[in-house]
């Protein structure tokens, strides 16, 4: 008896051991391998991206405490700059700045005082010269241009601006009252960078004293026309430069006489060379200049592409004519090198108008 009552009992673990599971049984299981894996796998992968977020975010207020950024203003960066992958990019970087820095403003425009504040902390309220604008907030007070209504051009001036508006004084007086909604271009020159322009819908208009003011929304869909195919960088070199007569020669040989004067711009192409005196001087005649930027001597003869002159001082663009392919990459790393510096400078607020270098 005993024999026959442990073999059913193994008859019955056996016939146990072998039969389909319940649906209770399987998700039991699929319970605890879903668990197994969030323990071992996915909880450490969020407490580790949870950890990255709040050390990017120690980082983030530490560089903001550098700038001299107040924490409510940090945390008012950290709004917008935390859902990208480099979020300190937004105090480093105009262009990310002025991106995340609208939409913030236009949500809440109590925020318009404190975004003034941290634009001047981190040194946006104005661009290097040489720096392309990115926005409408880049223009200059009293920048002179041409705002365009139905196929006229009127000369204007940028008035005032926030961080909301562009206010633009019309300074002539236009054919036909400008209205609100009505859509109007403005174009302006930025001296050594380019033309830019671009179109708005007049928000409105007032006057200040007899001239007419149209507000505009900003905007950073600014199109520009390069004037320039290289950048001429401003500087102050002292140079020696000899003016041939005798542009019909064929060949032109290193002269012995030199009028002194000073290198105010240079590129990879020429240069703007003016001297202190009226010199009679024409278009396409032939010079050779001869100058040193940081002791590196350069001798190039060159095509002179326009003039100007007063009692007191004549300026030349010149166009080199024969620039060894040695000298025109000293040119570009020494120019190169100066952006950094002003970058720099820019960054540090120590900022300098255009280059000081004086080619000793």
């Amino acid at each position: 008896m005993e024999y026959q009552g442990g073999f059913e009992t193994f008859r019955e673990a056996t016939r146990y051991m072998f039969k389909s599971p319940s649906l209770s049984d399987v998700l039991f299981v699929v319970l605890l391998f879903s668990l197994a894996v969030g323990f071992l796998i996915v909880l450490p992968y969020l407490w580790s991206r949870y950890r990255a977020k709040v050390d990017l975010r120690r980082e983030f207020f530490t560089v903001g405490k550098s700038l001299g950024l107040e924490k409510e203003e940090i945390n008012l960066l950290w709004k917008c700059a935390n859902i990208t992958k480099e979020p300190i990019k937004i105090m480093q970087a105009k262009v990310v700045f002025e991106r995340c820095i609208s939409k913030l403003v236009k949500e809440d425009a109590s925020k318009i005082e404190m975004v003034t504040e941290i634009r001047k902390k981190l040194r946006f309220d104005s661009l290097p010269w040489f720096l392309p604008l990115s926005s409408t907030k880049d223009i200059d007070l009293y920048q002179t241009g041409f705002i365009t209504y139905e196929n006229q051009a009127y000369s204007s001036a940028v008035w005032e601006k926030n961080e909301l508006e562009l206010h633009i004084a019309v300074l002539d007086t236009p054919l036909k009252p400008i209205q609100p909604g009505e859509k109007v271009k403005f174009s302006f020159l930025r001296e050594g960078d380019g033309r830019y322009y671009f179109q708005g819908d007049v928000l409105r208009t007032y006057r200040d004293g007899t001239k007419l003011v149209i507000v505009l929304p900003h905007t950073d869909k600014l199109s520009k026309i390069q004037l320039r195919e290289s950048l001429r960088w401003k500087v102050k070199i002292p140079a020696k430069i000899h003016i041939y007569k005798d542009s019909s020669a064929l060949s032109f040989e290193e002269p012995e006489e030199f009028i002194e004067g000073t290198i105010e711009d240079l590129s990879v192409q020429g240069i703007r060379v003016c001297l202190s005196s009226f010199t009679d001087v024409r278009v396409e005649e032939r010079v050779f200049i001869q100058f040193e930027i940081k002791s590196y001597p350069i001798k190039v003869f060159g095509i002179v592409k326009n003039v100007r002159s007063s009692p007191s001082r004549t300026c030349l663009g010149i166009k080199f004519a024969n620039l060894s392919k040695a000298d025109e990459d000293y040119i570009r790393k020494f120019i190169i090198e100066e952006q950094r510096e002003i970058l720099r400078a820019y960054k540090m607020g120590e900022l300098r108008e255009g280059s000081s270098s004086s080619g000793l």
